[in-house]
């Protein structure tokens, strides 16, 4: 026999109604996900700042010798996919780190991030589209006839 009920992990979860998700009080799950979440986008975000700003003094102190040793493709080439690695990386930290953030945000409020502005597509130039007409209603089939009945 299994330790612990099985179905702690198999059973069906109950539909809950959003005003009573919302009364719940943090469990130690969700405030445990939230600080490694946080901690990890913390840490990408710093990881996007030190790799962004060290490219872009990188790239600020060799164009000088880009002028001078113009002539010498190769290294330009090798110096060039180097910085381009870097903004590439640092981009993607960011990115990353971004990105758990608006998750975190909407896993926590329900809403969505960015916050919508109403009317703001109306303001755009770009017409509301109409709702579009209900589809009809198909009638519903009869139950099939059970064998030997």
């Amino acid at each position: 026999m299994a330790p612990f009920p099985l179905s702690l992990i198999f059973g069906k979860k109950k539909r809950r109604r959003d005003d009573e998700i919302r009364r719940q009080k943090p469990t130690l799950k969700g405030v445990m996900t939230a600080f490694f979440a946080t901690e990890a986008a913390i840490c990408l975000l710093l990881l996007a700042g030190i790799s962004l700003t060290g490219t872009a003094v990188a790239l600020f102190a060799s164009m000088p010798l880009f002028l001078v040793f113009s002539p010498v493709l190769v290294p330009a080439g090798i110096a060039t996919t180097i910085l381009a690695s870097g903004l590439m990386a640092g981009g993607t930290s960011g990115v990353s780190g971004l990105t758990i953030l608006m998750w975190l945000y909407k896993k926590y409020t329900g809403r969505d991030f960015p916050i919508k502005i109403p009317g703001a597509a109306a303001a755009g130039g770009a017409a509301p589209a109409a709702p579009a007409a209900p589809a009809p209603a198909a009638p519903a089939a009869k139950p099939a006839a059970k064998p030997g009945a």
